[in-house]
């Protein structure tokens, strides 16, 4: 383990990972692997994915040598001042997201936060990202959009929320970009072809990177033309503009 020279801190890495866990390469350069090399602590959100992206790291220690800590929604301050310890000590930290790129859409910015609190250095590292990668794709207003996570789970909710993204797109011609749980992505796509203007453009972003990766973009008026597509437990990202 090596203690970081330029400073009393060491420094927290940002280490984005492939979008399909099961993807037999990885896409970080050897650059950023160099920088990782030394690195013995990870702050991570699962423990399996995140041993799976680490053997593509060309780590200097042995993956079970390695010190995890674990960081959900639920981290508290404490936990996040343990997990950050070694940092006060001069060691380097890895926070690994277990999909894309750490802190979006993922608890990961509370880690961040803290550390830019304590003066640590923020080191993020280049990798792909699934709301990034839709917007580019999806020839939808990328000067002005809105990152809106999940949408209610009940229907009436969701219908209320869906009306109020429509009216963003109309008045402030703002993308929307969401996301739902995946066994719930028929029913989402349904609540939106029924319920938004003829207009209104929407995208799938779906497997993204993935062998199966498909992006469609089209008016809702073409939509309910195209109303066959099975979405269910694929990941997919939905856009409104």
């Amino acid at each position: 383990m090596q203690v970081n020279e330029q400073s009393n801190l060491g420094k927290l890495f940002l280490i984005p990972s492939s979008l399909d866990q099961d993807a037999p390469k990885d896409f970080l350069i050897e650059e950023q692997k160099k920088q990782l090399s030394n690195i013995s602590y990870f702050i991570v959100e699962k423990e399996k994915p995140a041993r799976k992206m680490m053997k593509k790291l060309n780590l200097e220690k042995k993956i079970q040598d390695l010190i995890l800590f674990p960081n959900s929604q639920k981290t508290g301050d404490n936990e996040i001042c343990e997990m950050l310890s070694p940092i006060f000590s001069g060691y380097d930290i890895g926070l690994l997201s277990d999909s894309g790129s750490p802190c979006i859409a993922d608890p990961g910015n509370k880690i961040v936060s803290y550390a830019h609190k304590k003066g640590v250095i923020i080191k993020p590292l280049i990798g792909p990202s699934s709301i990034i990668l839709s917007l580019m794709s999806s020839g939808f207003n990328g000067q002005n959009f809105r990152f809106k996570g999940y949408l209610p789970i009940k229907q009436k909710e969701r219908i209320n929320a869906i009306k109020e993204m429509e009216k963003d797109v109309k008045v402030n011609n703002e993308t929307q970009i969401f996301i739902e749980t995946p066994y719930r992505n028929n029913q989402l796509l349904k609540d939106l072809v029924e319920n938004l203007s003829d207009q209104i453009n929407l995208c799938l972003a779906i497997d993204l990177t993935m062998e199966g990766e498909e992006i469609h973009s089209k008016s809702i008026d073409q939509w309910r033309k195209f109303y066959e597509i099975n979405i269910s437990k694929r990941q997919c990202i939905f856009l409104l503009n």
